[in-house]
């Protein structure tokens, strides 16, 4: 996985990620829209032969980048809380 990022201003950021599906930029999506400074969160549709996700955040009384970091630490909790509720609801069976 390799990781750029490039600010817009103040407010602006953008992340791209090659190298991961477009899947993980609409969970880290879903958690950017639940944080109350964002202003804006999109994910730019890739190209469906190239294996890139884009993001775009914007916010208002916190840097972006910031709120972007709360946003996959969150997208991590549910991940694992997911993970544990199927791994129960299958008898605690795991491979």
């Amino acid at each position: 996985m390799q990781i750029q990022t490039s600010h817009e201003g103040e407010k602006g950021f953008t992340v791209e990620v090659v190298g991961e599906d477009y899947s993980l930029a609409e969970i880290v999506h879903h958690e950017l829209l639940d944080e109350k400074s964002v202003t804006f969160a999109g994910v730019v549709p890739p190209h469906p032969l190239m294996k890139k996700l884009v993001l775009k955040v914007k916010a208002q009384r916190i840097k972006p980048e910031k709120a972007f970091s709360n946003s996959v630490e969150r997208a991590v909790t549910t991940t694992h809380e997911l993970l544990e509720s199927i791994t129960n609801a299958l008898g605690g069976e795991s491979d």
